[in-house]
């Protein structure tokens, strides 16, 4: 799917103004509609990109007896050098595919873990607010958030 060029990015922000709103995904896309935001050369992979979305949220709600996810996914860099999510049946996994699929986890963690520290930070700089992270040292286990 062709991604938006780089000058779309200003043309999006001019569409979406100030608004002080949370808006849910389908109002950002009607104002683009409004907006003839979408470009040709966009929408013709348009399509293509919708069955890929499908397949997603349909291996995301695929479980065994327990709950527990039938696929995994991890991200990997192909030949090309482009990083490629690769998506395989639990069921065909053997140790290193589990190795994979844990090391890609732990690093999404550490990922998320940062941000919300970060976003918390900014919070403080900003407002003198503080949040508390449920994960955070200082933070005191016993007492309820």
């Amino acid at each position: 799917m062709k991604t938006l060029p780089g000058t779309d990015k200003a043309r999006f922000q001019k569409l979406m103004g100030n608004a002080n709103a949370w808006m849910p995904i389908e109002k950002l896309v009607s104002l683009c509609d409004e907006g003839r935001f979408w470009t040709e050369n966009f929408l013709a992979g348009a399509v293509d990109s919708a069955k890929k979305t499908a397949v997603r949220r349909l291996i995301k709600t695929l479980k065994d007896r327990d709950g527990w996810p039938i696929w995994a996914n991890v991200e990997t860099t192909n030949e090309e050098g482009k990083t490629e999510r690769l998506y395989k049946q639990e069921l065909l996994f053997d140790p290193n595919d589990y190795r994979q699929v844990f090391e890609y986890h732990n690093e999404r963690s550490t990922y998320h873990r940062k941000m919300a520290q970060g976003y918390a930070s900014r919070c403080k700089k900003r407002f003198h607010v503080q949040l508390k992270l449920p994960f955070d040292e200082t933070s005191d286990p016993k007492k309820p958030r």
